[in-house]
């Protein structure tokens, strides 16, 4: 992640009641840092709304779709996360849902279709399986990760006015080596191993608007990558997301059984089948 620096604002004694966003809390001192934000907002039944676009370029072919991503809090991280690829016009038909919690992946949609009148599919459960609020490599629900991405600021401006507030633009480039180094989220979507030789050294552009709360609102990266890892086959990709409603009360609930298909209940529509 991008590493950020720390801006320490005065030590007031001010007691908040946020109240449009259901939280009541006595702070010490005015918002702090961005990690320190991010970290009072870890509580249980809250979260945040994010909205991307990315718009990737492949052999000079443009292509742009439109995520969701909606996060609950809780025990001091992300718990559970309910996230829509594909949204808006890019929706039908290849509009793909995931809900994600700690050892479960649930899906729905065109590439885990259900028998039996079932709503989701059980598509994974292993314990490595976590749910991450995360934009192109970028982790927006762990404050380390936060810290470390703020860490490579080398430029900040002011912003517009994003979600109901006036916003700071902090901007740097972050290497795929730190982000996996710092970042549980980009580890995961890496696969679990650390990048090696020119993938290592793969720069990732990015920029945060940072309210006045300290708390992100938009980020946006860039970044031209290996499309397969080995293949010389090369993306060039802009990611810009959107973050809404910090604090807002937030419940994803896990499917029930009675809705949920298993493994053996669903058939990937890219698996191969046996010629009989």
């Amino acid at each position: 992640m991008r590493r950020w620096i720390t801006t320490m604002v005065g030590a007031m004694t001010v007691s908040v009641a946020v109240t449009g966003f259901g939280i009541a809390a006595d702070a010490q001192a005015a918002p702090v840092n961005p990690a320190d934000a991010l970290r009072r907002q870890l509580v249980e039944d809250r979260g945040v709304t994010m909205s991307e676009i990315t718009t990737t370029w492949t052999d000079g072919k443009k292509h742009r779709i439109r995520d969701k991503t909606r996060a609950e809090f809780g025990d001091g991280g992300v718990i559970a996360t309910d996230f829509t690829h594909g949204t808006g016009s890019d929706a039908s038909p290849f509009s793909v849902r995931f809900l994600t919690f700690k050892g479960r992946l649930y899906c729905r949609g065109w590439i885990c279709p259900a028998s039996g009148g079932k709503t989701w599919v059980l598509s994974d459960e292993d314990e490595a399986t976590r749910p991450f609020l995360e934009s192109d490599g970028i982790d927006l629900g762990d404050p380390a990760a936060l810290h470390a991405v703020l860490a490579t600021t080398e430029a900040t401006r002011p912003g517009g006015v994003y979600d109901g507030t006036r916003t700071t633009i902090h901007q740097g480039t972050i290497t795929y080596a730190e982000l996996y180094r710092t970042s549980p989220a980009f580890r995961d979507d890496y696969g679990r191993k650390p990048p090696t030789g020119r993938d290592a050294k793969t720069e990732v552009s990015w920029r945060l608007w940072i309210g006045k709360d300290q708390l992100v609102r938009r980020v946006q990266t860039s970044r031209t990558a290996r499309l397969i890892k080995g293949r010389d086959l090369w993306v060039s990709r802009v990611v810009d997301a959107r973050l809404t409603g910090w604090g807002a009360e937030t419940d994803i609930p896990v499917p029930s059984a009675d809705e949920t298909a298993g493994r053996a209940d669903w058939k990937n529509p890219g698996e191969k089948r046996p010629v009989s």
